[in-house]
């Protein structure tokens, strides 16, 4: 099985007898037999026939639409899956404060773990002059207040708080044509952040295909709020993947000299990877998402794992139980 990224404008997506067609100007690109599609994905104004649209829902695979800056637009998906006693035991569970403060604190104390396991996995080799120590000892004092919160939006205050430190301290572990001082997005203001936003928005399109295939309501978190437009649990559910998949490939990518300064374009709009730039982003990520999870026992893929973790957390909100989830942490 492979994943289709489709990333030339003006380019275009039919199907020709067993086989997906990609061109562009009346030139076809390349084939790929439709059977080996797991996933598609697309940038910016890429054509697809209806007809090939229809195939792609019947068969299980979703179509994510990003604009050509790694904005995610929306996804098509087979509903099949939708199982409606879920979403109302999600609706449900809105009104308990208690499990969604546990189940938000779990969730929020699994991604500043695997934070600060990549800072430190990174910190080694530092050079002298270069110290993150103040921004880890700082982290742990603000992670000391989770236990005491009583609503999400007090965890949810502290966690954007350790972020805010966390990307502090990364972008001081970089390579220094890299560096950066804080996150920022839409736009991203630096290649680094570029990086991120990108590959973000394709891990949040794995997890929203994961929390969809679970037969969860995909706009009903237990941390996130409900707001229009917006996949709250997908947002919930990301959080403990960031470090471990998206954080820990672009440090690699920038310091293994996987990407060069000249794979992005930068103005006053904000600085995003060119389409070759992208290109390369994407096979890492492709690499990244199928490669065998390490942290858990079993022998799975990143992307099975995700899967894995989104029927998990299913049945944690049908049984009321938070010790039927656990989200993953790296050491």
């Amino acid at each position: 099985m492979s994943s289709l990224y489709v990333t030339e404008a003006g380019s275009f997506i039919k199907r020709d007898g067993g086989h997906v067609v990609v061109g562009r100007n009346n030139e076809v690109l390349f084939e790929v037999p439709l059977e080996r599609i797991e996933d598609i994905t697309v940038f910016d104004s890429v054509s697809i026939t209806s007809s090939l649209v229809t195939d792609f829902i019947e068969r299980g695979v979703p179509i994510t639409w990003l604009s050509g800056y790694g904005k995610y637009f929306g996804t098509i998906i087979n509903t099949n899956t939708i199982d409606i006693n879920k979403h109302k035991k999600q609706f449900d569970l809105l009104d308990d404060n208690a499990f969604r403060v546990a189940m938000s604190r779990k969730i929020i104390r699994a991604k500043v773990r695997n934070q600060l396991t990549i800072l430190r996995r990174y910190a080694r080799n530092l050079e002298e002059d270069i110290n993150i120590d103040v921004q880890i000892a700082n982290i742990k004092s603000v992670r000391s207040h989770i236990g005491e919160c009583m609503r999400v939006s007090e965890l949810m205050g502290y966690e954007g708080l350790i972020s805010r430190l966390y990307f502090e301290a990364l972008g001081k572990i970089v390579p220094s044509a890299f560096a950066f001082t804080k996150r920022t997005k839409q736009p991203p203001r630096d290649p680094f952040n570029a990086m991120l936003g990108l590959g973000y928005s394709m891990l949040f399109n794995e997890i929203l295909a994961g929390v969809i295939n679970a037969g969860l309501h995909p706009f009903v978190g237990v941390m996130h709020s409900l707001a229009k437009g917006h996949p709250a649990l997908a947002s919930d559910l990301i959080e403990e993947w960031r470090a471990p998949i998206i954080d820990s490939m672009v440090l690699s990518m920038v310091s293994r000299n996987m990407v060069e300064l000249s794979d992005f374009d930068n103005s006053d709009k904000g600085c995003y990877l060119t389409t070759e730039g992208r290109k390369g982003f994407l096979i890492a990520y492709n690499k990244k998402i199928r490669s065998e999870n390490q942290y858990i026992d079993d022998r799975k893929s990143y992307r099975e794992s995700i899967y894995k973790q989104c029927k998990q957390f299913a049945s944690a909100i049908m049984h009321e139980d938070i010790d039927l989830y656990t989200p993953l942490e790296i050491h």
